[in-house]
């Protein structure tokens, strides 16, 4: 590829660095594997959609009108303005005043272009990922974007990040090699989605955060992407307005994309105060969560006038999946039996019905309705994936992937029998309607950590139906900060939790299940599972390059998960909800089903 030759991994790169680097990787070194070109994009999938040059992606506006204002609404508060360090909880719209190497193409599976980067080359096995950034990149002072702000980025995250960067990027070493070349040494062989973790992350200037323990907006926040900062106020305001001179602003990844001239983010604690909020026309759109207040709280004069618009969509086949982490560290929740007891006595139709109007989905796989999920017996490919290169259990001998196959219809009067008897033969005795564990003679309770509101009715319904086993639910009442700390120190037996797979799916199933990380401190590996077959479907998962192999990896997983009864699924729902004030367009594509993103896509009519 011309003009490539220039970020080939050279000999002074090797003699230079090599001791350094080498250290800095938990493996010791990196296996010596040539990087391919692929000049403006990645994928590791196939062929690329766009070509280099391309004018736009295909769902956005090119041509659309920049100006106005978007007003948008968070539930919750944040603490800090710092996006690097941990602890802290910045508001996430704040990102928007920093670049990324890359951009993720929204209409291919797993397809990234570059922003900062102007050219990449990538090494067949990831262990070499070569980034040459684009010169005419400047942060909002008017100072290049370097390799030293990619490295110190990444490096920080690292060392002084989230629990989650810590664990994303433990097999990662990172060169600066000159002030517009940066090469990306991964310890993991194979680990394809390498490539998402480090197009994504917003790169931050070093000459502002270099020596700074923690960032105050005092300090200086500095950006190089569409938008700068304007207004910040914790824990309930941030407003961004749009960078006049933005460097990217003619790329083809930005081009019909950033079209406000201001973003305001004001925070409500309580989605029924942010509704009413919406429909006081204090701020302009809203994605709805609750399908009982999207049935019912929009009625109006402004919703009767079409002042305000609504639209229901599904943008994906998978949907998010919420549900129940069990953690199988503690007793008796180490029980398989115990689990199945607890999934056994949820009426997913009862509740569905009751207090969702029939809006929900039944969780029947962890990719939803796409050929991903894993049915009846295992083919050929996941067979292959199930039993590696020493085991031949044949495919008769895998259970059915639902682990309540069999079972009464959960939640019946049947079911919940089954589930008594289940924990009798656990060895868990009722006494007086209560169960008891035998060790300690204390009545049978689990506590449950959950800061999220949309859980309050279904986790009330469900404790209920606990009592029925003779078993008790208590609620952890806590801060969202307090909460996170205490999931991360393991302190709990329940978490609830909201997981929706990617279009390539690898890391987030790594992060939250792979054996590995089950006893590693502070790591999102909640319920500390530890299963050789499902480690074995994650690492298949991490390194299929074409659809068949990831078909029978992500069936593997989904059978594996499924069965080792992790989670009890409250719902999956696919369905996104958004009202909007009628003071805006959006492109075609979004009018015809493409997922709806406001902030970068719509504009001010």
């Amino acid at each position: 590829m011309t003009g490539m030759a220039a970020i080939s991994r050279r000999d002074a790169l090797l003699s230079a660095c090599a001791g350094a680097v080498a250290a800095a990787l938990p493996g010791g070194g990196w296996a010596a594997v040539e990087p391919t070109a692929t000049d403006h994009g990645y994928s590791p999938l196939g062929a690329l959609r766009y070509r280099k040059g391309f004018p736009a992606f295909a769902y956005v506006n090119a041509d659309a009108p920049k100006g106005g204002m978007l007003r948008l609404a968070r539930t919750g508060a944040f603490d800090t303005a710092d996006t690097l360090h941990y602890p802290g909880q910045p508001p996430s719209d704040i990102r928007l005043i920093y670049d990324r190497l890359m951009v993720a193409s929204d209409d291919e599976t797993a397809s990234y272009y570059g922003l900062l980067a102007e050219a990449m080359a990538v090494a067949d096995d990831f262990s070499v990922i070569e980034i040459r950034l684009n010169e005419a990149a400047r942060w909002h002072d008017g100072r290049p974007v370097t390799g030293e702000d990619v490295a110190f980025t990444f490096e920080t995250l690292k060392e002084r990040g989230a629990p989650f960067y810590r664990q994303a990027f433990r097999t990662l070493a990172v060169v600066a090699e000159a002030s517009n070349r940066v090469t990306f040494l991964n310890d993991r062989s194979g680990d394809r989605d390498v490539i998402r973790r480090i197009a994504t992350i917003p790169i931050h200037p070093a000459h502002v955060w270099r020596g700074r323990s923690s960032m105050t907006v005092a300090d200086g926040l500095l950006g190089s992407g569409p938008y700068r900062l304007a207004e910040i106020e914790a824990p309930r305001r941030l407003v961004l307005d749009r960078q006049p001179d933005y460097w990217g602003a003619d790329l083809g990844v930005n081009r019909g994309r950033w079209n406000f001239d201001r973003l305001t983010f004001d925070y409500y604690r309580d989605a029924d105060v942010a509704l009413e909020a919406f429909l006081a026309d204090e701020y302009d759109l809203r994605v709805e969560d609750s399908p009982a207040r999207w049935r019912s709280g929009y009625a109006g004069p402004a919703l009767s006038a079409g002042e305000i618009r609504r639209a229901e969509s599904r943008p994906s086949d998978r949907g998010a999946l919420h549900g129940i982490v069990f953690n199988l560290r503690r007793s008796p929740l180490s029980d398989r039996r115990v689990r199945l007891a607890l999934l056994l006595a949820y009426d997913f139709d009862a509740v569905n019905r009751t207090l969702f109007d029939g809006a929900r989905q039944r969780f029947a796989s962890v990719f939803g309705d796409t050929d991903l999920a894993a049915r009846g017996l295992p083919r050929d490919g996941e067979l292959a994936v199930l039993n590696g290169t020493r085991e031949t259990i044949p495919a008769n001998e895998w259970p059915d992937p639902d682990p309540l196959a069999g079972y009464p219809p959960a939640g019946s009067r049947a079911a919940v029998a089954e589930a008594s008897r289940l924990l009798d033969t656990a060895g868990y005795p009722i006494r007086d309607g209560r169960r008891y564990d035998p060790v300690n003679q204390a009545p049978l309770s689990f506590a449950l950590v959950s800061t999220n509101p949309l859980y309050d009715r279904p986790l009330s319904w469900l404790a209920r139906a606990w009592e029925r086993l003779g078993i008790g639910l208590e609620r952890v009442q806590t801060d969202p900060a307090s909460a996170s700390r205490r999931l991360l120190a393991r302190d709990f037996d329940l978490a609830t939790l909201s997981w929706s797979p990617a279009r390539l799916p690898g890391t987030a199933e790594r992060l939250l299940w792979h054996g590995d990380l089950a006893e590693s401190p502070r790591s999102y590996a909640l319920s500390g599972i530890r299963d050789p077959y499902l480690d074995r479907a994650i690492e298949a998962l991490e390194t299929a390059r074409a659809p068949a192999a990831l078909g029978a990896a992500a069936r593997a997983f989904d059978r594996v998960f499924r069965g080792a009864v992790v989670m009890l699924p409250l719902w999956r729902d696919n369905t996104t909800r958004l009202a909007w004030w009628d003071r805006f367009d959006r492109p075609i594509a979004e009018r015809e089903g493409f997922p709806a993103s406001p902030i970068d896509r719509w504009w001010m009519r």
